[in-house]
């Protein structure tokens, strides 16, 4: 065996004996222990509060203070459900959240003011239009009522010598009748379609309301519609040329009644009759 070899096997037994001792004093001195890691602290979830507008807030009914416009707050909370309530600074517009918070997490609630606020603006805008509405809508009636009056004033200035107003029951009455032979049809078409004195309110009258202008003691010549010479007891000096028709239904459902100012007697007659029958207008201008 030459030299090289022998150094070799002297190498490898030292090496040898060397782990054997270092077994050795491990055995002895036990097991070498490694720290375990340390667990992380646990960290508090925040709320992060951002307001548009500024504005005062409550978190789960407590004050918080104040918020500039725009601006944001972070606070440490408990996990859970909290409720974060922002008010603007004149007390006026208000919004409420609800938020959802995990444990060891931001969460962030942004609050909204600024179209509570316009929607409110609006709203109030809108009433103040309404009410302006309404107040042309009002000047604007009252203005065509008073326009109407006048014109009606007016046309029975013009038409004074064609009407007389019952100074006992405030009727006013056409001074003549219609002067022709009508049915009782007719007229009451006659009397809805007149035109005078700036009313077309004029109907044909009750029974009753011609009786009231019936007086004994007033005489006012006349004719007939044949022409012969009548005398019509009636007041106002009212022009006549036959009997009147009133709106009042007859003595049957085909039959209505007809005044004799010449008398003052009441007439059921059938409503197709026309014979010297005619139609006086009536309106009423007070209760």
């Amino acid at each position: 065996m030459n030299s090289k070899c022998q150094a070799a096997m002297l190498l490898m037994g030292a090496l040898f004996a060397l782990g054997a001792r270092m077994a050795l004093a491990q055995q002895e001195e036990g097991p070498i222990l490694r720290p375990k890691p340390q667990p992380k602290p646990a960290t508090s979830p925040t709320l992060l509060v951002t307001c548009d507008l500024a504005c005062n807030w409550t978190l789960d009914g407590e004050a918080k203070g104040r918020i500039e416009a725009g601006g944001s707050v972070k606070t440490k909370v408990e996990p859970g459900q909290h409720v974060v309530v922002a008010v603007t600074n004149d007390g006026t517009d208000l919004v409420q959240q609800f938020s959802e918070v995990k444990s060891g997490e931001q969460t962030v609630v942004s609050i909204a003011l600024a179209p509570v606020r316009d929607a409110r603006l609006k709203k109030e805008q809108q009433a103040r239009d309404r009410v302006a509405q309404q107040a042309r809508d009002k000047a604007a009636y009252e203005a065509r009522e008073k326009a109407v009056l006048e014109a009606q004033e007016k046309a029975a200035l013009d038409d004074s010598g064609k009407i007389w107003t019952d100074p006992e029951t405030g009727l006013m009455w056409t001074k003549k009748d219609n002067g022709s032979d009508v049915n009782w049809e007719k007229a009451m078409n006659y009397c809805h379609n007149l035109r005078l004195a700036g009313f077309s309110d004029w109907r044909l009258p009750a029974i009753d309301e011609l009786s009231d202008i019936y007086d004994p003691k007033v005489s006012v010549a006349g004719q007939m519609g044949s022409g012969s010479q009548a005398t019509w007891h009636v007041k106002g000096n009212l022009q006549l040329s036959g009997w009147q028709w009133s709106n009042t239904q007859g003595n049957a459902s085909w039959q209505a009644f007809l005044f004799l100012f010449s008398n003052g007697e009441r007439y059921s007659s059938p409503l197709l009759g026309s014979g010297l029958d005619r139609a006086l207008c009536v309106r009423r201008t007070r209760e």
